[in-house]
């Protein structure tokens, strides 16, 4: 038994870890051909997963949005977590567009401006209205990067009224922009939703935001990539956050409420086979170099 365990040990120890990459690639193909290909019903029913009470909270805030209210999106997220926030963003806007509810957009990063027109333009392919039907300055406006973490979302919470005078294009919102023309403060907005990969000072945006503002009437609800959802789930529940939706499956059941036809279940199933073999990789890669050690 002995030799046995020292024949493996040293097997192992002879496998270079980029080798690991050849069988983990072989395993998600076979996995994907096995499982995630068959036939629409169980593509369907892959992710089988029943809302929980916060994300059915989050159906709810969003369901229950008045016609022709207005929002403020917070895009905090850049190309790191597109490919989980960016379908969720996608599958608001459109529920938005569908109730004619205007939208004004801010980002306190740099790269959520470019996020933020993408997952415009997706929506729009995906939804069933047009650009004629969503059209900058009359459905939805951009209020460019505000610059200063903590301090940008206090004057978010405070001084809107400056914050929404000019566009990303430096146009006045108050003479070309009928959608903002209705807006004089924060408590305008029927609700404040945050798309978020990052904290400000550790602080979730929306949390800070919600810690400034006066008025408690206005909901607010936060999108959070995987990686940050330990920073946002102390506050669900709370004062602070009205809903949160975070990581892979919460974001899968949320798309799946509003848009079914984007099968994201099927998308779903694959991001987490893909990180179930990535952990796998990591520990045997790590084994591999435990093992070498132990044979020196």
């Amino acid at each position: 038994m002995r030799n046995f365990i020292d024949n493996i040990s040293a097997a192992i120890a002879r496998i270079p870890q980029w080798g690991l990459i050849f069988p983990i690639l072989f395993l998600m193909m076979f996995h994907y051909f096995a499982i995630f290909d068959k036939n629409k019903a169980e593509q369907e029913a892959g992710l089988n997963v029943a809302p929980t009470e916060n994300e059915m909270k989050v159906f709810r805030i969003v369901n229950e949005l008045p016609p022709d209210s207005k929002v403020l999106i917070l895009v905090n997220y850049g190309p790191e977590s597109k490919y989980e926030l960016e379908s969720a963003m996608s599958a608001l806007i459109g529920v938005l567009a569908e109730k004619n509810i205007g939208i004004a957009f801010a980002t306190m990063i740099p790269n959520g401006v470019e996020s933020t027109f993408t997952a415009v333009e997706k929506s729009i392919e995906n939804g069933s209205f047009g650009k004629e039907r969503f059209v900058y300055g009359h459905e939805y406006t951009h209020l460019g990067f505000i610059v200063g973490g903590n301090i940008a979302t206090y004057l978010i919470a405070n001084n809107f009224g400056e914050v929404k005078e000019r566009d990303i294009f430096d146009s006045s919102t108050e003479i070309h922009q009928p959608l903002m023309s209705e807006i004089g403060s924060i408590s305008d907005f029927s609700a404040v939703f945050e798309f978020s990969s990052q904290t400000f000072d550790g602080v979730p945006g929306i949390v800070s935001f919600a810690v400034m503002l006066k008025d408690k009437n206005v909901k607010k609800v936060a999108f959070c990539s995987s990686d940050m959802l330990s920073a946002y789930i102390p506050f669900r529940g709370s004062l602070y956050l009205d809903g949160l939706v975070g990581g892979f499956k919460s974001i899968a059941v949320f798309i799946h409420e509003f848009q079914p036809s984007l099968n994201i279940e099927k998308q779903y199933a694959i991001l987490s086979t893909i990180l179930f073999y990535i952990i796998g990789l990591v520990i045997f890669s790590n084994l591999i170099e435990l093992t070498r050690k132990n044979k020196k």
